[in-house]
């Protein structure tokens, strides 16, 4: 199949339904948003982070430049209190809950055993060091009791592996730790990402993106051995809700995307279903998909399961068809010049850098959820452009908000075309500072707000018998006096 050349970059935030409609991710997310009344898009990105979380540990992809990279991708849901994250979060991560509790009461038999076992084993260290020191006190040398010793060092038993993928309200250390001594696959994930922002964890910021990345990283600690985690695997799912974001950003400032961290996030704000959320008295729909889905992601968990025994276990490599490999390198391409002057990314390099490889990353687990046959194609990386450029247009919104003022003219606007349907035509200015939208009641606020608009020729002011008045339609000519 040869792949022909055109401009197949969509802008961001748009997207094309109907590349993945057919997909088990598709029709299970538009289950699941039904079923937990949330919008669609944060329902397909949640999904995805729960897909990650489970398929990482068992799982690598080789980029068509030949490097292997984590299928590693970190996920952040903006939407306010009330808006259904917290049952959305639960559905998505219950199948991994219940291979971790099922997991969890079979690690505390064999941790039973190992206490055991480590019982008689310091018997014996003891009866070993007595038998040396009452030999050397007598002059004698033990030298058998010491190689017995040295023996019995090497058969020390070792603490059972616990098997956890996820981890919620924890501290930089404990987390690692558990990458370290657990398995070396984990999640952090939260329906409530302020602890995140707030706590330690945000000053993990450097081993976090180490991790995400591939690479090793060691945790040095003053009183303690060092954490060092080769070829580990950390995913994030965070849900927050934007006045939290919001200040993390107005505290961090610069730094926040100086560091990097944020620009690996695939980032999804949606708007509110608050106010069309209805009961029904109908019979439920079914959850085929959805069931299908669950079952999916529990089959992936439960793969996982080989790393307790054997964290070292190689993983599976994924790997493009040449069509695919072409297919993501005109896309990376086409992302390098659209992050030039002009270019969609311009103002955004950090986030633009990342956006290529999180797309192979996505296309790698849409081909494992789907469990299609053989390397990657160029649909799947399709399917994966299309969804990844949406959520970046989420990025932008998110991370890269117009400048105060064009906010503020955005919304004023937004109240004069409330009036405008009234026909209203003039305002006086002194009734917009009084009645208009609370944070334009502000005299600066309201005059640079004003200013954009008079820009943008939606309104203009004028001056009558000393009373300043605002023309809401100027397109329309001058006004007649019987209107203000």
């Amino acid at each position: 199949m040869s792949y022909p050349f055109q401009p197949i970059l969509p802008a961001p935030g748009s997207f094309t339904p109907q590349r993945v409609e057919s997909t088990l991710l598709w029709r299970s997310s538009h289950e699941l948003s039904q079923k937990c009344q949330v919008p669609l898009d944060l329902t397909v990105l949640t999904l995805l982070g729960g897909i990650s979380m489970v398929a990482q540990g068992r799982n690598a992809l080789k980029m068509p430049y030949g490097t292997i990279k984590p299928t590693t991708i970190y996920v952040m849901g903006v939407a306010g209190s009330g808006d259904g994250k917290t049952p959305l979060f639960d559905s998505v991560l219950n199948p991994v809950q219940e291979v971790q509790r099922e997991q969890r009461r079979e690690w505390r038999k064999r941790l039973d055993t190992y206490l055991g076992d480590l019982e008689e084993w310091r018997t014996e260290e003891k009866v070993l060091t007595s038998a040396i020191y009452r030999k050397q006190t007598k002059g004698g040398t033990a030298e058998s009791e010491r190689q017995s010793l040295r023996e019995l060092y090497q058969r020390r038993p070792e603490p059972p592996r616990e098997f956890r993928l996820l981890f919620e309200d924890t501290s930089p250390e404990a987390l690692f730790l558990g990458l370290e001594k657990a398995i070396p696959s984990a999640a952090l994930a939260t329906d409530e990402a302020e602890i995140f922002f707030k706590g330690a964890m945000n000053r993990a910021r450097g081993h976090i993106n180490s991790l995400w990345s591939g690479g090793s990283t060691v945790i040095t600690r003053a009183t303690k051995d060092d954490i060092v985690l080769d070829d580990a695997r950390l995913m994030l799912l965070l849900m927050v809700q934007p006045g939290v974001l919001q200040r993390y950003m107005e505290r961090q400032g610069q730094q926040a995307r100086d560091s990097g961290m944020l620009a690996r996030f695939l980032v999804c704000a949606p708007l509110s279903l608050r106010g069309q959320r209805f009961y029904s008295l109908q019979p439920s729909l079914t959850w085929d998909a959805w069931e299908q889905a669950e079952a999916r992601l529990t089959t992936l968990a439960r793969e996982n399961l080989t790393l307790v025994k054997a964290p070292d276990t190689p993983r599976e490599v994924l790997e493009f068809t040449p069509e695919g490999a072409a297919c993501w390198v005109q896309v990376a391409n086409e992302i390098e010049r659209q992050m030039g002057p002009g270019g969609y990314f311009e103002a955004c390099p950090d986030h633009g850098s990342k956006l290529a490889e999180n797309i192979a990353r996505v296309a790698a687990l849409i081909h494992l959820f789907e469990e299609y046959e053989g390397n990657i194609t160029p649909e799947t990386v399709l399917m994966a452009m299309d969804i990844t450029l949406y959520y970046s247009g989420h990025f932008m919104q998110v991370f890269m908000p117009p400048p105060q003022e064009e906010q503020d003219a955005q919304l004023l606007n937004e109240w004069f075309n409330e009036l405008r349907q009234f026909n209203w035509r003039t305002m006086r200015y002194n009734d917009v500072r009084q009645r208009g939208p609370r944070p334009l009641r502000d005299k600066k606020r309201l005059k640079e707000a004003l200013d954009v608009l008079i820009a943008h020729q939606q309104v203009a002011l004028f001056t009558d018998h000393r009373t300043r008045y605002i023309d809401l339609a100027p397109w329309l000519g001058p006004p007649n006096p019987s209107m203000y």
